[in-house]
């Protein structure tokens, strides 16, 4: 098997060579201005090509090791090849470094770097090699550079541990640093939000305490609206419980030609909890409205009052909820053959199963 060594090892590294003087032409030595956008893709050989010659490199070295060539590292078993391997390895990072760095035009340096680090480091390590693998004993041994090249080589693939360690360290310091800023900056905008959320509940309080009683209807039924706080709801709905005339004022509001603005009136009786004997027959004509108006829109889509398909039947049906499951079928079922006319297939399906979930008798969901 050692006698096939130097053999295997000879074709290793002149693939090796091959691959070096191939990345030389593909860089320009080293002088290429990386292309811009599409184009860009084709730099990844700029990488791969250096990763494969050292790969190679690395076969060449293992098989001078094998046949014993570097037996005058040290004396014990298995130490020799360890170490050529750590050194080929560091070698090869910093060699495959100066050939992504040649591609930094920011940098003057950067077709020196390319040339020493990408050309002829592997190079002369190719010629180390071939010299080890086919090279007597007494003539490795009478090689009186041998030691010196190799401490040297040794101790640049040392450096290139030791700044691939620092490189590392500083870009994890890079990382704390900016997911900490980051942190800061996260918690700055909640404390931000906080009080500017705080204030502008405040000023909705404020402004619903300031409502005198006959303050017209759909000006307290704005203070349920998304914008506002659950605790503000709370208290917009006991302030509008506790109105005079109320049901007469929600009847009244009912009138409106808008859905949209009716929904609101139901909305209402959606959240106020147990609703008063007197609304049913509010929501009971809102149904029947509401139904009138798909499907004069049905048949007139430039109306424009249905403003969202499933919205609207869903809004008005959370009402209805409140007095009982299905208290209101006829109704809804006049809905549903109402929105069944709608001509647009996705929303007047998403319509028809919220109002297939009232008539079934299961509850309608809130969100």
């Amino acid at each position: 098997m050692k006698a096939l060594l130097p053999g295997l090892g000879t074709a290793a590294l002149g693939l090796a060579v091959l691959l070096t003087l191939l990345l030389a032409l593909t860089t320009k030595l080293f002088t290429l201005r990386p292309p811009s956008g599409p184009d860009a893709m084709g730099l990844v050989v700029v990488f791969f090509l250096p990763v494969a010659a050292w790969i190679c490199v690395l076969g060449g070295a293992l098989s001078a090791a094998g046949r014993g060539a570097f037996d005058w590292v040290s004396r014990s078993p298995g130490l020799p090849t360890l170490a050529v391997l750590a050194t080929v390895v560091g070698l090869g990072g910093l060699s495959v470094a100066a050939a992504m760095f040649s591609l930094e035009v920011r940098y003057a340096s950067r077709t020196v770097v390319g040339l020493a680090g990408g050309l002829l480091l592997p190079l002369a390590v190719v010629g180390l090699l071939g010299f080890l693998l086919w090279s007597e004993p007494a003539a490795v041994a009478a090689a009186r550079w041998l030691r010196p090249a190799a401490t040297g080589l040794g101790g640049l693939a040392g450096a290139a541990f030791a700044g691939g360690l620092v490189l590392l360290a500083m870009q994890s310091a890079e990382k704390a640093r900016v997911a900490g800023e980051s942190r800061q900056a996260n918690a700055d905008w909640e404390t931000r939000n906080r009080k500017e959320m705080e204030a502008l509940h405040a000023k909705q309080a404020d402004e619903l305490a300031a409502l005198p009683e006959d303050t017209p209807i759909e000006v307290f039924l704005a203070h349920l609206f998304i914008d506002k706080s659950e605790e503000h709801h709370r208290i917009a709905l006991e302030r509008i419980r506790a109105l005079p005339d109320l049901t007469a004022r929600l009847a009244a509001r009912l009138e409106h030609p808008e859905p949209l603005e009716r929904e609101h009136v139901l909305n209402f009786i959606a959240m106020a909890g147990t609703p008063e004997p007197d609304w049913e027959p509010l929501v009971r004509t809102a149904l029947v409205r509401l139904a009138a108006d798909y499907r004069a829109e049905a048949k007139d889509l430039s109306i424009e009052r249905i403003h969202h398909v499933k919205g609207l039947a869903w809004g008005a049906l959370l009402a209805a909820e409140r007095f009982g499951p299905r208290h209101f079928e006829a109704e809804a079922r006049e809905l549903r053959t109402a929105v069944a006319l709608w001509p647009n297939e996705g929303p007047r399906n998403d319509a028809l199963e919220v109002i297939d979930l009232y008539l079934a008798g299961e509850l309608l969901p809130t969100e």
